[in-house]
């Protein structure tokens, strides 16, 4: 059972960013088969030498049949007691990268996903970063303010660090990204996507869909 006591709520620009410490990484079967994974270049090699395993649904395959199970509790507990919602999710994607010593992951978003969460297999000395274009108390007017202090409402960027174990969940269009890696040993993660499913709305405010 996940200890869901040690958990961190992030609420950077309204975004509800939830990491949990699990305690868990692969086991010796486990972390031989995703590093069987065949891997291709995730962006273009004179921008990082990141690495992107080819296939988009490693999950579903028996070796880490335990693994999706651990990232499927994380993220049905954010659902139920971070949004506080009633609606149905499913994974729709699951991948895994690895970074060697100063390489990094360029600033992206996840499209096509509602939320997304990374498992950290491995990291050392690592963050994940999410920025926005404007901060909390920039979005009604887009003043240049003097600030005293950061914080999660007069920031553009905020930096959460990770460690071995950790899952972190965010929603999916939140841009994010890794500073350099300083760590000897390869940074290595399990990445998801999730999706709506079911009925939303009612049929007496015409508005009832299926997704």
């Amino acid at each position: 059972m996940i200890d869901f006591s040690k958990n961190t709520l992030e609420v950077f620009c309204g975004y509800p960013i939830f990491k949990i410490k699990t305690g868990e990484t692969l086991n010796e079967d486990e972390l031989k088969f995703f590093k069987s994974l065949t891997t291709v270049p995730h962006f273009k090699p004179d921008v990082t030498k990141i690495k992107l395993t080819k296939r988009d649904n490693i999950l579903n395959n028996i070796e880490l049949k335990r693994i999706k199970a651990l990232i499927s509790e994380c993220f049905f507990f954010y659902v139920d007691n971070i949004l506080e919602v009633e609606n149905q999710f499913y994974m729709c994607n699951s991948w895994g990268t690895s970074q060697k010593k100063d390489d990094y992951h360029p600033n992206h978003t996840h499209r096509n996903a509602m939320f997304s969460s990374a498992f950290y297999i491995h990291a050392e000395n690592s963050s994940i970063i999410f920025n926005t274009e404007k901060s909390k108390i920039q979005e009604g007017f887009f003043f240049e303010y003097n600030i005293k202090n950061f914080n999660i409402f007069n920031s553009i960027s905020w930096e959460v660090p990770v460690k071995t174990g950790d899952i972190i969940i965010f929603p999916g269009q939140v841009k994010h990204h890794t500073p350099i890696m300083t760590g000897s040993n390869d940074r290595m993660i399990i990445g998801s996507n999730f999706f709506l499913k079911g009925k939303l709305g009612t049929k007496d405010n015409y508005n009832l869909i299926s997704i």
